[in-house]
């Protein structure tokens, strides 16, 4: 989980059709998530970690709602796999591709 400290956090808000919202509020509740924060935290903090059932999600979004063509969304989804496989073939563990970011952020700030 990200840092919860108050000088590092920003608000994030949006509108939603009283309805949903009230419908949200009660699945939610059903799901015993305690807040609306933790949910909607989660999901981000998903999709940024590439979480594969949030894309796999993601990905029925985009082509649904014709955000993405089918084409590229496959072909997006076929990357994301490679990739997991290359990281399997290294043997490396997320907290090394992390390790392996921070020396280049170091060594190469302007990236």
């Amino acid at each position: 989980m990200m840092s919860e400290s108050p000088d590092n956090r920003s608000k994030l808000a949006f509108f939603l059709d009283a309805k949903l919202h009230e419908n949200l509020k009660i699945r939610l509740h059903y799901d015993q998530i305690k807040t609306q924060s933790d949910f909607f935290r989660y999901c981000v903090e998903s999709y940024l970690r590439q979480d594969s059932l949030f894309m796999e999600f993601l990905d029925d979004y985009k082509i649904k709602n014709r955000v993405q063509s089918k084409a590229r969304t496959m072909r997006s989804k076929g990357l994301r796999e490679r990739g997991e496989e290359l990281l399997e073939e290294l043997a490396l563990t997320r907290a090394e591709i992390e390790n392996i970011f921070d020396v280049l952020e170091e060594e190469m700030p302007e990236l």
